[in-house]
């Protein structure tokens, strides 16, 4: 390097020399001439911050040299050449002269004078040795004497950061009682300190002390020390962790009480909308659960529902043998207490056969029976002992409003026809009892069974994530029971959910944390204002996975066969290793992401080229932008691409680092953060796979029901708030 930069200002002294052949060579020579290198020394001014004194050293020529070519140019180098030095380090100064046409003067035939300016920076001795007094900026000048053409060399010294001990907060500290942080830690005396980049006030010996408010989550904690010369300046970054409420955490998982809600909302349990007509498949698409009631009572099977025979005596034989539901008419109410069913059957038509006997003869009392009734029952919302919804029954009523039929013997109408005949009565009972099972046992078995598969697919959703290195593989059980139906008078049905994260086999935490994080326990969902359905999730649910898989080790990585090829050169090692799990808050509002991504006392060993034996340590601080993506197979969360790194370094084995803090956050993303993006990314995620209720659940009342499906669908974006997300949704049924 060194000879071709040599090799250039040769080239350029002699294209100065050609064109001052051109001159009077005979004229004289400016003071000072010689190039960039060559410089007067006025050009570094006087006084003290030039040392003010004489010179460091002076090298003379032998006592009877021969005549000597006048120098034109001077070029000063420091061997070994490097950006910074230490005080400890005392490197060459190397001159070299040349004349006007670019050829090199040997040095015994010029006398030079070296020194150091400021002189207060350090001294040069007459063999070129420079020794530092301090840190610094500074330069070595070779003069020749007796002008003022001389060659400079900058350099730079820095014995390392100013010292910076941090005694408060401690790493991963759980902020308990107030949301204050107390912030104690000593530099070196005269040093500034910058806590969160907010000047603070340091004493006479350099101690410091000051408070903090606390939000939610890891706190990010970051304290500078700069004392005007070091670069860069000593960086100590902590994480405080306030949580009001911290959810136990074992080796096989973690509870979640209260962990989902769904809301249906009154609009999805009745429109007043009716249903469209079958397509040309027969599949019905219907707007709310009234009308997927009213669909399947038109395909119900009641002569299920209807004993038989009704009458079996002598005098009175009567079966009814076919049963027609006609049309259902279907309306469903949230009341204080919890559900009302109102029903009303139009056209119910019962098939007859059989005979009545009057004074020894016998009429057929085969015909169709036209019945319009309605009910009315009230009905309680209850989770079983499964875990799964039952409806009870609290009051029923039923009335018929018309009992009218074509029977096959004139007699036998006339019967039907008179009021408080046998014939009638039984049929009226029947017709009675016919409706009253619809209402209580039909439509809330219906409903419950409904409920229960739609609630089913939350009950258990494994978490399956293959190896792929650096990647470990993750599995991970998430499973939620209904734990909690809570009735809003006339507006909505609330079923709470509990749950738990388990761990397949029991899995250590690679380091003692408190526990999973929860911004409270006892505040409600911010529900939307107006809608079909709502799925509210708590952000400690979410952390709740993440904590499960950081315990897998999801985020202790060994990064170095993906550093990027252009890198390896200088890295030849890399490894990350989380010390606390990462956490998903809220954002302030205004906020571009709903959530942030949260990764505190991420532990980062570098081995460089200039490394020692050991790993360089280094703690990184990630804040990144969560991006919510909700599709037909569930919630994922969507890592952001950039991230907000602060990245401190704790020690080093060689003699200096292998990248300075500053330096490494810039390189960083292509290699730590794109790995910690999928491992995290990949188990954020909650599966909600479409609900197909198969002819096995209704077969023995509906068998004309192959299918009902539901789908649901999420318009609107999400709200945040008191520790809850909350997805507005619609559902999309069909039954087939």
């Amino acid at each position: 390097m060194a000879h071709a930069l040599r090799g250039g200002r040769l080239l350029a002294l002699s294209l100065l020399a050609l064109l001052a052949l051109a001159c009077d060579d005979a004229s004289p020579t400016p003071a000072g001439e010689g190039g960039a290198d060559a410089l007067p020394t006025a050009d570094l001014g006087t006084g003290a911050d030039l040392g003010g004194g004489a010179p460091d050293a002076t090298i003379m020529p032998d006592a009877s040299p021969p005549p000597a070519a006048r120098p034109a140019f001077v070029e000063l180098t420091l061997a070994p050449r490097q950006p910074l030095y230490t005080q400890a380090e005392t490197p060459q100064a190397v001159p070299t002269v040349y004349d006007r046409l670019g050829r090199e003067i040997p040095l015994d035939q010029v006398a030079l004078r070296l020194d150091v300016q400021p002189a207060a920076m350090g001294a040069v001795d007459a063999a070129g040795v420079v020794t530092f007094a301090r840190e610094g900026q500074g330069a070595v000048r070779a003069c020749v004497v007796g002008t003022d053409l001389c060659g400079r060399a900058p350099f730079f010294v820095d014995d390392g950061a100013p010292s910076l001990v941090v005694t408060a907060p401690a790493p991963g500290t759980l902020i308990e009682g107030a949301p204050v942080i107390q912030v104690v830690g000593q530099a070196d005396p005269g040093a500034a300190v910058f806590v969160n980049e907010v000047a603070v006030a340091v004493d006479a010996q350099g101690a410091f002390q000051t408070e903090l408010p606390a939000v939610f989550g890891y706190n990010r904690v970051d304290v500078v020390a700069d004392d005007g010369v070091r670069r860069p300046p000593a960086r100590v970054v902590r994480e405080a962790l306030y949580a009001p409420v911290v959810l136990p955490a074992t080796d096989t998982g973690v509870e979640l009480p209260d962990a989902l809600r769904v809301r249906i909302d009154q609009r999805l349990l009745d429109t007043g909308d009716a249903a469209p007509p079958p397509d040309e498949a027969g599949a019905v698409a219907v707007p709310d659960l009234a009308g997927l009631v009213e669909v399947f009572l038109a395909r119900l099977e009641l002569i299920g529902l209807v004993p038989n025979p009704l009458s079996d005596s002598a005098s009175l034989s009567l079966r009814v043998v076919g049963v027609e539901p006609g049309e259902p008419d279907c309306t469903l109410l949230f009341t204080e207490d919890g559900l009302e069913i109102f029903l009303r059957l139009s056209d119910l038509t019962l098939r007859t056969e059989g005979f009545v006997e009057i004074e020894g003869e016998r009429f057929d009392l085969g015909g169709a029976i036209r019945v319009t009734a309605a009910a009315v029952a009230s009905v309680q919302v209850l989770a079983g002992p499964d875990g799964a919804p039952t409806l009870q029954i609290l009051t029923a009523d039923v009335a018929l409003e018309r009992l009218s039929g074509d029977m096959a013997d004139s007699t036998a109408q006339a019967l039907l026809d008179t009021f408080g005949s046998l014939v009638r009565t039984v049929l009226e009972g029947a017709a009675r009892d016919l409706v009253d099972d619809v209402v209580q046992q039909a439509v809330p078995d219906f409903l419950a069974l409904g409920l229960g598969d739609a609630l089913d697919p939350l009950r258990a959703i494994p978490l399956d994530v293959e190896a792929s290195p650096p990647l470990p593989a993750i599995a991970v059980d998430l499973g939620f029971e209904l734990s909690a139906p809570v009735i809003e008078a006339r507006s909505g049905l609330s079923l709470g959910l509990s749950g738990a994260v388990r761990q397949r086999v029991p899995v250590a935490a690679p380091y003692p944390v408190a526990g999973v994080p929860a911004e409270s326990l006892d505040s409600e969902p911010p529900w939307p204002a107006a809608g079909g359905l709502a799925l509210a999730v708590r952000l400690s649910t979410v952390n709740a996975l993440a904590h499960a898989v950081w315990q897998q080790g999801a985020l202790t990585l060994d990064l170095t066969e993906v550093v990027p090829e252009q890198l390896r050169a200088l890295i030849r090692e890399a490894r990350v290793d989380a010390r606390l799990p990462p956490l998903v808050v809220a954002t302030p509002p205004g906020s571009p992401a709903l959530f942030e991504l949260q990764l505190g006392e991420l532990d980062l060993y570098l081995r460089g080229a200039r490394s020692g034996d050991t790993p360089d340590h280094y703690v990184l601080s990630v804040r990144a932008g969560l991006l919510l993506e909700v599709g037909e197979g569930g919630i994922r969360f969507n890592v952001a691409e950039r991230a907000d790194i602060r990245v401190a370094l704790v020690d080093y084995s060689g003699a200096r680092p292998a990248f300075e803090a500053d330096l490494l956050a810039q390189i960083l993303e292509p290699i730590v953060w794109g790995q910690v993006r999928e491992a995290v990314g990949e188990g954020l995620s909650l599966a909600l796979d479409p609900i197909v209720v198969g002819p096995d659940t209704y077969g023995a009342f509906a068998p004309s029901i192959q299918a009902i499906e539901v789908r649901p669908d999420f318009p609107a974006a999400p709200v945040v708030r008191r520790g809850w997300f909350v997805l507005p949704a619609g559902l999309s049924m069909v039954v087939r």
